[in-house]
C-alpha cells in the first residue's frame, strides 16, 4: 500500500500534496508521518511499526486528548479511518498501524523559537516561560487521578513500556552503567560494587511503596518540540502522545525534570546541582495546583537516588573517560555523593 492508498482509508477527497516525514528510531521502531494537503484543509496521518503502538495504545492516546481538552488545553484530536478503525496496513514492507490527527492550529514552541522569537527565545529567568504553564497542566492532570487505563507511560518503573523490553527505563540505564563500570581496573571494583548496592537498596525501599503512590494518565513528553503556542508565545496545549500513559506523578516529575528548562538541556547538567534544581523547580511549580501526599514526600528522595546517579548520561560519560583515571575517580565519587546526600524535598512539596 502506498501513501495515496493510506490516505484513501481516511478521506474520500483526493489530496493535492503529501509530504512524508520519517521519524523512525532504528529498525525496530518504524514511524512515518504523512502531511496531507487537500487544499481546503489538511490532515496528519501517522504510521508505526513497533512494540508499543497498537489499537489499545491508540485508544488510550485518543482518550488522553479528550481529557486534556476538557481541562481547557488544546490537543489535535485523533481521527479514525472512514470505517471507524485504526487500520493495520502493509506499508513499505512493514505491517503498520495507521491513524489520523487533526492538523494543529498552533505551532510548536521549537518552531516559534527558531522563526519568531529568535531574539528572546521565550526565556525568562533561565527558563522557557511556557514550560511552567505546561508543568501546571501536568499538575492539574495529576490532581484528576485519571484511572481509565493500565497502560504505563514510557517513564514507568517496575514494569515495561514496550513488551520487548527486559527492564524499565530507569533499571536499564543503571544496568548499562554497571556493565561498563565492571570493566574498570580492579582498584575501582569495591567502589563500583558499593554504588551498585546503594542503587539496589534504594530501589528495594522504593518498591515497597511505589504502587501506592498517586498516579494519573499523562501525555508524558513535555518539551519544546511537543508544546503548542499561539503567535504571541502563549502556551495552548500539546501534541505527540506516543509515550503517554498511566504514571506515578512524582516519578514523572523526577524523570522529566532534566528536560524542563531551556534548549540548553544538557549544558552543565552534571555540575553544581543543575539536575536537582530542575527537580525542585518542577515541585515548586506543581504545588501551586497540586497537593502532594505524605507518601509522595517519602518517595521523592528514593526516586532521586534511583534516577539521578545512574541515569543514561552516567554510562555515556563513563564510556568517554575510560582511560582517564582522574576523571574516573571523580565520576565515581560524584555518583556516590548523589546516592548518599540528604535532600529535603518535602519543603518544596
Amino acid at each position: 500500500m502506498d501513501s495515496n492508498e493510506v490516505v484513501d482509508l481516511f478521506s474520500e477527497i483526493v489530496p493535492q500534496n503529501i509530504d512524508i516525514k520519517n521519524t523512525s528510531h532504528g529498525d525496530s521502531d518504524f514511524r512515518e508521518t504523512l502531511l496531507v494537503d487537500f487544499g481546503i484543509e489538511k490532515l496528519v496521518i501517522k504510521l508505526s511499526s513497533n512494540g508499543f503502538t497498537d489499537e489499545k495504545h491508540l485508544t488510550m492516546w485518543e482518550r488522553i486528548t479528550k481529557e486534556y481538552s476538557k481541562l481547557g488545553y488544546y490537543c489535535p484530536q485523533f481521527i479514525r479511518a472512514i470505517d471507524g478503525t485504526f487500520p493495520t496496513v502493509s506499508y513499505k514492507g512493514r505491517k503498520c498501524i495507521a491513524w489520523g490527527e487533526e492538523f494543529s492550529k498552533y505551532r510548536s514552541a521549537e518552531e516559534l523559537i527558531k522563526t519568531k522569537f529568535s531574539d528572546t527565545k521565550l526565556v525568562e529567568d533561565g527558563w522557557y516561560s511556557f514550560l511552567e504553564d505546561a508543568m501546571i497542566m501536568d499538575a492539574r492532570v495529576a490532581a484528576c487521578h485519571f484511572d481509565y487505563t493500565n497502560l504505563p507511560s514510557a517513564y514507568c518503573m517496575f514494569e515495561t513500556f514496550d513488551a520487548s523490553d527486559k527492564y524499565d527505563e530507569t533499571t536499564k540505564d543503571a544496568q548499562k552503567w554497571l556493565d561498563i563500570a565492571r570493566t574498570l581496573p580492579e582498584k575501582y571494583t569495591a567502589q563500583v560494587e558499593r554504588i551498585w548496592n546503594n542503587w539496589l537498596r534504594a530501589r528495594r525501599q522504593l518498591e515497597k511503596i511505589y504502587h501506592l503512590l498517586p498516579s494519573s494518565v499523562f501525555q508524558a513528553d513535555i518539551n519544546d518540540t511537543n508544546i503548542l503556542l499561539d503567535e504571541n508565545g502563549t502556551f495552548k496545549g500539546v501534541y505527540d502522545f506516543n509515550i503517554g500513559g498511566r504514571e506515578v506523578y512524582i516519578n514523572y516529575i523526577v524523570r522529566q525534570a532534566p528536560y524542563v528548562s531551556t534548549n540548553d538541556i544538557y549544558d552543565g547538567l552534571e555540575e553544581d546541582d543543575v539536575f536537582l534544581n530542575r527537580v525542585i523547580h518542577a515541585l515548586d511549580i506543581a504545588k501551586k495546583v497540586y497537593s502532594f501526599s505524605d507518601l509522595e514526600k517519602e518517595a521523592a528522595p528514593l526516586l532521586y537516588k534511583c534516577i539521578r546517579p545512574l541515569w543514561w548520561y552516567a554510562s555515556r560519560e563513563l564510556k568517554e573517560i575510560l582511560v582517564d583515571e582522574v576523571k574516573i575517580q571523580h565520576h565515581l565519587d560524584k555518583i556516590e555523593y548523589e546516592q548518599t546526600r540528604e535532600i529535603d524535598f518535602a519543603k518544596h512539596m
